[in-house]
């Protein structure tokens, strides 16, 4: 049996390191989105938990997100989400988009997201006509043939799976009928000839756990054997089903020299053990990048105060900030819906803790430049909710019971210690924390837009 050392100087090691590394970053995105389907939908035994629902059904949050909500990384308290996974294989599927004058012009957005996590399309109130539409929704494997409805728009999918992610705006948690009613009107209809409900390959025939790969393997080092296995068996299946763009046919080729291909009935156990070690290595590495750029872009010298970021959500052949982006929240939109800035220090650049006592200061002139709505939320360090007393977790223009400042400006705190029913305070952990900005239809000043930091103070 060859030892470590002798698997570590075989020239296959060294390529399955190198292909591992790199089919990490790249697949990391798709097994996320794979992961997350196969949560939500329950895989091959349907869904038996609660929360799981079939495919190609819409269904909808019908309450704001508290930290008992752990399925998806970094989310909003100031919308009421929905979801809907589609498989366009299984034939097209028409989207009903509601009439924003029928809801007194309520902004709502029906992000649509392939595989790959790319954000292709936004129906929202901005850009759907006032009485609502229905469109037709065709994948690259839609049958060919398939009766599509006659007078309707199409729009063509780059993949067959799709995760649909509805956002409605909640101008007021204790008063959720209107958006309740907005949500009833959005609707996903399979027509009578086609299939439903059906799952792709990589979400029925899931292996491993259905914990995220890259947390999973930060928290679980000694069993990066088992890890680096079920990922690479992950992506070799998710590949049957959601071939690589055109444009990447180079990269699948690349990583064949290695044995890693697309096939339903990859079998890890017929690698050679140098390939799996390198493979394994590999996969390490990417994940120690990924960290190490996210803590590195966190505590970057001179970079600008919220780091707001206009290149997320279509990623092209930025693979590395796709496999980010996936890994700090994912499902991020398209700029022109969204902008997202994410801070990690005070004025001083010190780490963001809740055993101080930060002030974060807009001037009248200096609030966030957004053409609907923003807010600021805080995130544990695992990227969830703080769970505290006030179940607040975030604020915002849409808070009615924000307190404003004499000159029209705002104040806002974030500590640990209890600030008793401070409207403007927002509970943080004894410890590390950060604060994303979310601004929604952007206006053309955010290019050069300064935000301000927080400012630490003393614990009172």
């Amino acid at each position: 049996m060859e030892n470590s050392q002798s698997l570590k100087s075989h020239p296959f090691f060294t390529l399955g390191q190198s292909v591992g590394l790199s089919a990490f970053i790249w697949g990391y995105p798709l097994i996320e989105t794979i992961r997350t389907c196969r949560m939500i939908t329950g895989g091959a035994v349907g869904p038996k938990l609660a929360g799981q629902f079939p495919m190609e059904t819409l269904r909808h949050k019908q309450a704001v997100n508290t930290s008992e909500d752990r399925t998806v990384v970094a989310s909003a308290t100031d919308i009421l989400y929905g979801t809907a996974w589609l498989n366009l294989a299984n034939g097209p599927r028409v989207i009903t988009v509601p009439s924003s004058a029928k809801h007194k012009g309520r902004y709502f957005v029906m992000a649509m997201y392939d595989a790959w996590t790319n954000n292709f399309d936004n129906p929202r109130t901005s850009t759907t006509p006032s009485e609502g539409e229905s469109f037709v929704l065709l994948g690259p494997g839609t049958p060919k043939g398939a009766a599509v409805p006659a007078n309707l728009r199409v729009v063509h999918a780059p993949t067959d799976l799709i995760w649909m992610i509805p956002r409605v705006v909640v101008d007021d948690p204790k008063n959720l009928e209107p958006v309740l009613a907005l949500q009833a009107d959005m609707q996903v209809h399979c027509p009578s000839d086609t299939h439903a409900g059906r799952l792709p390959l990589a979400v029925t025939g899931w292996v491993g756990n259905l914990t995220n790969s890259m947390d999973d393997l930060i928290a679980r080092p000694d069993a990066a054997a088992e890890i680096a296995q079920n990922f690479f068996t992950n992506l070799s299946h998710a590949l049957v089903d959601t071939p690589a763009p055109s444009d990447q046919q180079g990269l699948v080729a690349w990583f064949k020299t290695a044995r890693l291909v697309p096939d339903p009935h990859f079998s890890w156990s017929a690698l050679p053990k140098p390939i799996q070690e390198g493979l394994q290595r590999g996969m390490a590495d990417a994940v120690a990048l990924i960290q190490a750029a996210v803590a590195s872009d966190a505590n970057a010298p001179n970079k600008k105060p919220w780091d707001i970021k206009h290149d997320l959500g279509r990623y092209g052949n930025d693979f590395f900030l796709r496999a980010i982006v996936a890994w700090r929240g994912l499902a991020a939109n398209a700029s022109e819906v969204s902008l997202y800035g994410a801070c990690h220090n005070d004025t001083s650049g010190e780490p963001l803790d809740g055993r101080h006592r930060y002030t974060l200061r807009f001037p009248p002139d200096g609030l966030p430049p957004a053409g609907e709505f923003w807010s600021i939320t805080l995130y544990n360090k695992d990227r969830f909710f703080y769970p505290n007393r006030l179940e607040r977790f975030s604020l915002g223009n849409l808070d009615k019971n924000l307190h404003y400042d004499p000159d029209g400006g705002i104040t806002m705190l974030f500590c640990h210690e209890d600030q008793g029913d401070n409207p403007n305070w927002v509970p943080a952990p004894a410890g590390p924390f950060y604060l994303q900005l979310r601004l929604y239809e952007p206006r053309q000043e955010t290019n050069d837009w300064q935000g301000p930091l927080p400012v630490r103070g003393t614990a009172k």
